[in-house]
């Protein structure tokens, strides 16, 4: 198939114009396909399309993503995130922003748990948005501090899109991935804390704290502290798991998901009806994220065979700012890409045109792939369809437009720039924990 790098970038266009139109991801992606196949191609074209979806599958860490959409399901009906948030409402609920602060640690704790976003989105938007807006605080702050901390998820171990990102690297595994986002997932969550608490002075009134009367005692602050010991041994169990050599990120997925019925038994929080509707979400989710994948690789087919990666390549030879233009036009790209598709369409997309061409630019692929996840983070957040957004929009109460949610993300999204910013100047917080544990 002999087409110009002008017939490929008019297909990308066509596919965002069709989502723009509030066209399904997959259905935008299957259709530009199909459409290529049609005009470049011959019907012949479409076994060859069926077969790079096929292929797309044979990877094994597949199988970890329901077990840890399974583990993130229970752990959201168990009401282990409500003691959670008891425990730091005890602890932080006197100081100013102290509630927005501790919203944003139960997001980085329970993202180390379920390896999403939008399971930690509803849990505190149902159970932190009414405790912060009962206590004066200022709704988009309070909005926004949800939004953020849910996407952290997506970039703390063990994270479902860095499952799905591994299966297109040639040389960096799982594991290697989930470390290397330790630290800049902290980080995140460390510069929203600082900005909650600059917020704080500035303008206090934005963020008061709990009246003394209404503070729990050094006793009960204490007695909470038992909500940890369940998050610790998941997390432990996990991740532990895979830094002994002990399991897979697979084998540590089914380990997480059995933990976390076990943890629900022993607590007395599961029964049969809240196992059904956990496997029953999880099998919807699940159904969801295959129809993307598949789309999406329908899509990949039709590129490689229409040439995408050596015209891309050649392309980048000849660019004057070398590496690093071509890595700043990719995070603008998939920053766009964001903007109108959830972040499996993007990876599923982008990653195998993508990770090629960084390996043979000779740049670092697990320094790239943390920076194509941070980047990805803000995918959940930009309007006009981050996923995030919608998740609170269909919790909070309807005198809150769709609109405010978006005001409220847009400072979040700017220290997510900064997060990246950060981390593509100091290379060494994404690879120095990889490079000491693995």
């Amino acid at each position: 198939m002999d087409v110009s790098l002008g017939a490929i970038a008019l297909l990308i266009v066509v596919m965002m114009l069709f989502m723009t139109t509030g066209m399904p991801v997959p259905f935008s992606l299957g259709g530009i396909a199909i459409l290529a196949v049609l005009v470049f191609w011959d019907p012949s074209g479409f076994i060859s399309v069926s077969n790079g979806v096929w292929t797309t599958f044979l990877g094994d860490n597949y199988v970890a993503i329901p077990m840890f959409l399974l583990m993130a399901n229970i752990l959201e009906k168990t009401g282990i995130a409500d003691d959670l948030y008891d425990m730091l409402y005890k602890w932080m609920g006197g100081l100013r922003g102290g509630l927005a602060m501790a919203t944003v640690i139960i997001c980085a704790i329970f993202g180390a748990m379920c390896g999403g976003s939008g399971a930690a989105t509803v849990t505190m938007g149902l159970i932190a948005l009414p405790s912060m807006r009962s206590r004066g605080y200022d709704d988009k702050l309070a909005m926004g501090v949800i939004l953020a901390g849910g996407v952290l998820g997506i970039i703390i171990p063990p994270s479902i899109p860095m499952v799905i990102l591994s299966q297109y690297s040639r040389s960096v595994s799982v594991g290697k991935l989930f470390f290397a986002g330790v630290i800049p997932g902290l980080l995140c969550a460390l510069i929203f804390c600082i900005y909650i608490a600059v917020r704080c002075v500035i303008t206090p009134s934005l963020c008061p704290a709990i009246p003394k009367e209404e503070r729990p005692t050094w006793k009960e602050k204490f007695e909470s502290l038992k909500s940890v010991i369940a998050p610790a041994v998941l997390i432990l169990a996990v991740l532990g798991s895979i830094y002994g050599g002990l399991a897979t990120p697979v084998e540590a997925a089914g380990l997480g998901a059995g933990c976390s019925i076990i943890i629900a038994l022993c607590r007395r929080r599961l029964n049969l009806h809240i196992l059904q509707e956990a496997l029953r979400k999880t099998l919807k989710l699940i159904g969801m994220i295959l129809w993307i994948l598949s789309a999406a690789a329908m899509l990949n087919t039709v590129l490689n065979v229409m040439g995408a990666n050596k015209l891309l390549q050649a392309a980048a030879a000849q660019m004057p700012g070398g590496a690093t233009l071509v890595m700043i036009l990719m995070m603008l790209l998939n920053f766009v890409l964001g903007c109108l598709m959830d972040d499996y369409a993007v990876i599923t997309l982008t990653a195998p045109i993508y990770l090629p061409l960084i390996e043979a630019l000779g740049v670092d692929p697990l320094w790239f792939c943390l920076i194509f996840m941070l980047n990805l983070q803000m995918a959940y957040l930009t309007p006009p369809y981050g996923f995030n957004l919608f998740f609170l929009k269909s919790i909070v109460p309807k005198d809150i437009p769709v609109t405010r949610i978006y005001k409220a993300a847009l400072p979040f999204i700017a220290l997510q720039i900064l997060a990246l910013i950060i981390c593509w100047i100091c290379p060494t917080l994404i690879t120095w924990l990889p490079s000491k544990l693995i």
